[in-house]
């Protein structure tokens, strides 16, 4: 069997081997102290804050990775991402002598998150604090179940703030409106049209990630090499991609339609 590769299959894979090359450039770069200047995102200075406040009042925070999945479901990247991001969050609190209560909706989703926090624990020097009932497996890809959960969850006493950033629906108003009225401090974020004014409108915008923000979360609160580096490359694809449709746009307008033998 032969595979049939077309300008668009190959200018795929250079914009693979492209992304690998700046971002192992980057990731050298910033082990050798060139660090990127990262603009604030008050959020994640908030979200920060939280956790510290909480190991000082020996409460817990709650974190929801949304109602993706991944095994298929919609939301993957955007889940992906939540576990990258409760990596990061769990090492804050694992270090602070801190609590995290994860929610989940997905059945590998919950398996994931629980060796995280179990892992992080590890590597804190604390395996005797880790918790498997922090871990919580609230329902089975049924959103509006989990929202239910996720809503119950935020109503405890013993829950001093909530961070909810993932893959979220016009549901995830139960779970924020909840907040609102205990006065409960709220970090939410979403790549979703739908779900974006609701959190705006109850969370405010000081405490909600916009769209792409979501996924710079893992390297404004580790500060790693390669989170770095992944977000400065995705700043200069970003860039790229600008001025490509720049110069297309001026290319087409001349008569020249390069996007044609690039779609082929």
């Amino acid at each position: 069997m032969s595979l049939a590769f077309g300008t668009s299959t190959v200018f795929m894979i250079i914009v693979g081997l492209v992304f690998l090359l700046l971002y192992f450039v980057a990731w050298s770069q910033i082990e050798r102290g060139q660090r990127p200047n990262l603009r604030l995102l008050s959020p994640l200075t908030r979200l920060r804050r939280m956790i510290e406040q909480s190991a000082e009042t020996g409460t817990a925070v709650h974190f929801s990775p949304g109602n993706g999945g991944l095994t298929g479901q919609a939301g993957t990247p955007e889940t992906l991402n939540a576990l990258t991001s409760l990596t990061s969050v769990n090492r804050v609190t694992a270090r602070t002598n801190g609590q995290t209560i994860v929610s989940t909706n997905d059945a590998l989703t919950y398996v994931i998150a629980d060796d995280l926090k179990r892992n992080q624990y590890r590597e804190a020097g604390r395996p005797e604090d880790y918790q498997p009932t922090d871990t919580r497996f609230v329902a089975a890809q049924d959103r509006t179940a989990y929202i239910a959960g996720v809503t119950a969850l935020n109503s405890q006493p013993n829950i001093s703030g909530t961070v909810m950033i993932g893959h979220f629906g016009d549901e995830v108003l139960l779970a924020t409106d909840r907040g609102v009225r205990r006065d409960l401090p709220q970090i939410t974020g979403s790549s979703q049209v739908e779900a974006l004014p609701l959190l705006l409108t109850t969370a405010g915008l000081e405490n909600t990630l916009l769209g792409e923000e979501i996924y710079a979360t893992p390297a404004y609160l580790d500060r790693k090499p390669a989170y770095l580096a992944s977000l400065q490359v995705q700043d200069w694809l970003r860039l790229a991609v600008i001025l490509a449709i720049i110069i297309g746009t001026i290319l087409a307008t001349v008569g020249f339609p390069i996007g044609n033998y690039l779609l082929h």
